[in-house]
């Protein structure tokens, strides 16, 4: 009796193991779609304006074109697409893409996940990904870096499919395409993509979970090439604008050792990811025994090492290396989950987080530091700075309302996004451009008759020295504080065609 209870015992074991795989599943699938959806509401109720790069990518939406200044143009696409669902332009629908596709990444991560570890560590890290810091910044601004996520992840998938079919001896045309369309949109989201590509290759080499055929690699390749091609196009047509801006921002200038930037990169990552998530990355980097371990490592940690030798060279942005995270938590889990303190420590650290910095958007827009400063002031003052330009302006019968700081420039073409009677215009520059703005936008010679300059009254161009404003004011709080702002008649010298008498 006691050996035929021990048989049923045995054959009932593999249906609880796959009851309760599916639980883990089911219960991540459930937090990824409730944070999701939380954070949409929570768009609803944002009082922030949006920020200069969001405004910009706004109007890269407007002009659904292959490119743009600085930076690959899908996020304006998504931004589009999400203004037509939306049913609007406000920063509720500009943001909307935001927390959907973070969504869409935590379930590519869960998916990555099941396919190196159990559902329980795959579960885990899909749930530890949507609560990084990272990510709940990102789903409360728009960003180049929330895309890229996402096919950063589907293009592990895609690669680890094809490893697969690589082993059984199988075709696998479709998950070659796939892969070349995961790379080539996450290029068309942000540049930094290419970084994966050694990565992948030292990933394949290190495991035959990550190695795929160099059939399927030139098919993915070619794929890849088609989608960026019109990006390629646009930027021969444009001088190689975007190329000139990325190296511009990495700002090497000779071999210098930059110590303390490097270190503040590195530092800050503990931010960027929190301290428990990073820390595990380090201990599993130096633990890294099977191959699957360091393909993970090769996927993720080279390329914060790259960004810390940026810092080293010149400087580095903490979001620069945010790329490598997908990665990094899938490598991250093991050690989290080796600890009961460990991974409650992550969740509840990362679950503060991801409620703290939305409630500031809504009820803590006036919290300001000990410094006196806004918490926020980023975020803030950027439409009453245009609305009260715009009101001045009319007063002083401009019929344009001319710009160079990127930051008014944006504000004014989103917030006037509607306005008819004025024209919207950078101010002429010789050389390189130095915005968007001031490459596709710059007033030309008889455009306006009445144009007026809107700017920070001590950061006035020189042929503006000497000329007494229209209109002077405070800027009140947000992102200019105290600032002294005003608007001044533009004189002819001011636009290149008619101060050379054309």
């Amino acid at each position: 009796m006691q050996n035929a209870a021990s048989m049923r015992d045995a054959a009932a074991l593999p249906h609880v193991q796959v009851s309760e795989q599916r639980q883990w599943m089911t219960l991540a699938l459930a937090a990824i779609v409730l944070v999701t959806l939380l954070r949409i509401l929570g768009l609803a109720f944002n009082r922030t304006d949006l920020f200069v790069d969001e405004a910009q990518y706004w109007l890269w939406g407007r002009e659904m074109a292959f490119g743009a200044y600085s930076k690959p143009p899908l996020i304006g696409w998504l931004i589009r697409a999400a203004s037509i669902l939306g049913g609007g332009e406000g920063t509720f629908q500009v943001r909307l893409a935001a927390p959907v596709v973070h969504g869409a990444a935590a379930v590519a991560i869960l998916a990555l996940g099941r396919m190196i570890y159990d559902s329980r560590l795959a579960a885990l890290a899909a749930v530890i990904y949507l609560t990084l810091p990272a990510v709940t910044l990102g789903s409360l601004l728009i960003s180049t870096d929330t895309p890229m996520m996402m096919f950063i992840a589907l293009s592990m998938i895609s690669v680890r499919k094809l490893a697969l079919a690589r082993a059984e001896g199988k075709a696998a045309v479709l998950w070659s395409v796939a892969l070349g369309l995961c790379f080539g949109l996450g290029l068309m989201s942000k540049y930094a993509m290419i970084y994966f590509l050694p990565c992948f290759i030292a990933a394949g080499w290190l495991c035959v979970g990550w190695r795929i055929r160099l059939r399927d690699a030139a098919i993915a390749l070619v794929v890849c090439a088609a989608v960026i091609a019109p990006n390629l196009w646009w930027n021969a047509a444009h001088d190689f604008m975007t190329a000139r801006h990325t190296a511009d921002n990495a700002n090497w200038h000779g071999i210098q050792l930059k110590i303390g930037p490097a270190l503040e990169f590195f530092f800050s990552q503990a931010g960027v990811v929190g301290p428990f998530v990073f820390v595990a990355m380090i201990i599993a980097t130096f633990r890294a025994k099977t191959a699957e371990a360091r393909a993970l490592v090769a996927l993720s940690v080279p390329i914060v090492l790259l960004i810390t030798a940026q810092g080293l060279m010149s400087r580095a942005l903490a979001n620069w290396a945010v790329g490598a995270y997908a990665a990094g938590v899938l490598l991250a889990v093991p050690v989290l989950a080796s600890r009961r303190w460990l991974t409650v420590s992550t969740l509840v650290l990362g679950g503060i987080v991801a409620i703290a910095l939305p409630m500031m958007t809504i009820a803590g827009t006036e919290l300001r530091l000990p410094s006196g400063e806004l918490a926020m002031k980023r975020y803030l003052g950027r439409s009453e700075l245009v609305s009260t330009g715009f009101a001045r302006a009319q007063e002083a019968g401009a019929d344009a309302i001319v710009a160079s700081d990127r930051s008014i420039l944006a504000e004014l073409f989103y917030q006037l996004r509607d306005e008819k009677q004025v024209l919207l215009r950078a101010l002429p520059e010789t050389g390189v451009p130095s915005s968007h703005y001031a490459l596709l936008y710059p007033l030309k010679s008889g455009e306006a008759k009445n144009p007026v300059y809107l700017a920070i009254a001590d950061a006035l161009p020189s042929c503006l020295a000497g000329e007494t404003p229209l209109s002077r004011w405070v800027a009140g709080p947000g992102f200019l504080e105290g600032r002294e702002i005003g608007i001044w008649r533009l004189p002819p010298q001011c636009i290149p065609g008619v101060a050379n008498g054309q």
